[in-house]
């Protein structure tokens, strides 16, 4: 048996082999354990599912509902298409006053779902009226080294009701276009303990967009504004985090902590060593809006280079902070009725 006991009853020479083979065993196991974040090697078709984006916005909805109309009763989930970041071919555009070729990709989400306010309390049809919400986000990022980014989020909000004799279609639409520079670049070879920050600088464009049964679209607002922030990162540990549709796999991560100086807003994002998101979670003075995880994936790549990393995670949800909302109070019956 191969035990303490039996170890001590072996030469001086045969013990101090042995400790030596024990030390450098426990030194190859540390060493080997150690995770260190690649740059992502991101191809066209590459594409990543990601779980908890509905259950942020639905949780968003049920409040604003329930805040604003008296009449609310209940909000039901209809369908819902899984939050999913696909890259597409790289593209050539102008940021900085030149052309740089990029690497894009495309968040979607949709969710659909039923209101439903007290029975008798509305004009509607079975007093329920229908919401989808649709989001689209693009991004640019530079393939090589660079200071900026490009980003363009849609936010699509459709509401269904009948009542008075007729159907209404109501469309809002919310387009945020940005630019970002930064001061510096992420560093090379992401580990635990490493600390960076950048200095941003946003220039940001901000449409909303109304329309009714499909007429014109109508800008009810138009606001751009240039932001200057500070943003810091650390490397805090290392964590294996439960992924796929039941959490029935674990991949080993590093946690990774953002704060924008000044600020309410904080994340969390947990990072595959090959660069790409894993977890995700989003929190305002410290309450969690968004908690996102990866449940499916699709990466081509095999061979990943130790080089800088550009991947910047997902954004919090934030569906309805700036979108007006046509008729979505419940319709009060008339009193002679």
């Amino acid at each position: 048996m191969g035990s303490i006991e039996g170890l001590n009853h072996k030469s001086p020479g045969m013990r101090r082999h042995w400790v030596a083979l024990l030390v450098v065993g426990l030194l190859a196991s540390s060493t080997a354990s150690a995770i260190t974040i690649t740059q992502p090697d991101f191809r066209s078709g590459d594409w990543f599912e990601y779980d908890g984006w509905t259950a942020a916005v639905f949780a968003e909805y049920e409040t604003k509902m329930a805040e604003e109309s008296p009449d609310y009763e209940r909000l039901n989930l209809t369908e819902e298409v899984p939050m999913r970041l696909t890259f597409q071919d790289e593209e050539s555009i102008n940021l900085g006053g030149e052309d740089t070729n990029c690497r894009v990709s495309i968040i979607e989400h949709s969710v659909n779902m039923t209101v439903h306010f007290t029975p008798g309390s509305t004009d509607y049809t079975n007093d329920t009226m229908t919401l989808n919400v649709t989001t689209n986000i693009k991004v640019w990022m530079p393939t090589g080294a660079s200071a900026f980014e490009k980003r363009v989020e849609t936010i699509m909000l459709e509401t269904w009701f009948s009542g008075g004799g007729e159907d209404n279609y109501i469309e809002s639409r919310l387009t945020t276009e940005e630019i970002i520079e930064r001061d510096g670049l992420w560093p090379s070879g992401i580990e635990v303990g490493h600390e960076w920050d950048f200095a941003e600088t946003i220039s940001r464009t901000t449409v909303t967009e109304e329309r009714i049964n499909r007429a014109l679209w109508n800008e009810t607002s138009r606001q751009t504004d240039n932001i200057a922030r500070q943003v810091t990162w650390t490397a805090v540990e290392e964590v294996d985090i439960a992924v796929g549709e039941y959490n029935l796999d674990t991949v080993p991560t590093i946690r990774m902590e953002q704060q924008i100086v000044g600020e309410s807003r904080t994340s969390t994002d947990w990072y595959h060593e090959e660069g790409y998101l894993v977890k995700t979670q989003h929190f305002v003075n410290g309450t969690l809006l968004l908690s996102a995880t990866l449940t499916d994936h699709d990466y081509s790549a095999e061979n990943v280079v130790n080089t800088v990393v550009t991947s910047n995670g997902l954004p919090a949800p934030s569906m309805i902070a700036a979108i007006t909302v046509i008729g979505i109070a419940a319709i009060p019956r008339s009193k002679s009725e």
